[in-house]
């Protein structure tokens, strides 16, 4: 019996080599940001609330805010691992808490325009000013996140009998419970060997190749 198979993919630290919300908010980001941050981290405010707010403080125009996507980079091996995967006939898409504008950019400035982004919606009001807004929130995230990634594995269950997993931090913790393996980036190789997941850990979406062809038959 043939299994039939995706790769979902988080974007910010897996895909980009930078946290694509964290540079612009560097860049861009009015006073409140920080206190936001903190307040998320310390378990005060979910992800959504979070974001939301940080957005919203945000002072750039369009032209701005490309410029600073021009400087975030992807990983080199990512654009080989879509070809593997198309010649393999397993389809491939984006799972991001981020933002879906920023992530297209970046995906087609590398040339990259045939794969699905499930993220966060960014809008430009215009006079420099921004707003987020969450086409894909659930009432039920434990994590309270713009976009739940573990309702979207949910979804993907219907269509597909396995789900593969790319990732590399803490927006990935959840998910990494609900799908059939992980390839772990950065501190998510520490949180799949503490809770006993299975995972194999990569620097780059090239160490995923030779892992993956026993898992897809």
């Amino acid at each position: 019996m043939t299994v039939s198979s995706i790769f979902l993919c988080d974007f910010d630290g897996t895909i980009s080599l930078k946290d694509v919300t964290d540079t612009l908010i560097e860049h861009f980001g009015q006073a409140g940001c920080d206190e936001l941050e903190a307040a998320w981290e310390a378990g005060m405010i979910g992800s959504l609330e979070c974001m939301k707010g940080q957005i919203a403080l945000l002072k750039a125009d369009t032209a701005a805010l490309n410029a600073c996507l021009d400087t975030i980079a992807i990983d080199p091996t990512f654009v080989g691992f879509l070809q593997a995967m198309a010649t393999a006939e397993v389809p491939v898409a984006i799972v991001s808490d981020g933002l879906d504008y920023a992530i297209d950019y970046i995906l087609q400035r590398h040339g990259i325009t045939n794969v699905p982004i499930i993220a966060n919606h960014l809008v430009y009001d215009g006079d420099e000013a921004w707003h987020l807004e969450f086409p894909y929130a659930t009432t039920f995230c434990k994590k309270q996140s713009g976009n739940c990634k573990c309702h979207q594995a949910d979804i993907l269950y219907q269509t597909y009998d396995q789900v593969l997993y790319v990732g590399d931090g803490t927006s990935d913790f959840c998910v990494s419970h609900v799908i059939d393996f992980v390839y772990a980036k950065g501190k998510l190789i520490h949180y799949c060997d503490k809770h006993g997941l299975p995972h194999h850990a990569i620097t780059e979406f090239a160490d995923i190749l030779p892992h993956v062809a026993p898992l897809l038959k």
